[in-house]
């Protein structure tokens, strides 16, 4: 995958996945399919798996601290 692909490809993940649990109460989440643990892996393995700028790991922070609240 070339570099500019990789960055638009993670940039639409994180992007997808701040948009779900911004948009799910916490009720919303305990209820879905997808529970909090299931987003958790996914911005697990985007950090695994790809070079990330400091502003999305900075993004990927707050994501998961608010699947903490």
């Amino acid at each position: 995958m070339s570099g500019a692909h990789s960055a638009k490809l993670v940039h639409s993940e994180i992007m997808h996945i701040r948009l779900v649990i911004e948009r799910l109460s916490a009720a919303d989440l305990s209820r879905s399919g997808l529970p909090r643990e299931y987003w958790r892996k996914r911005l697990q393995a985007v950090m695994q798996n790809h070079q990330l700028s400091p502003a999305q790991f900075d993004e990927i922070d707050r994501i998961l601290a608010a699947l903490n609240d």
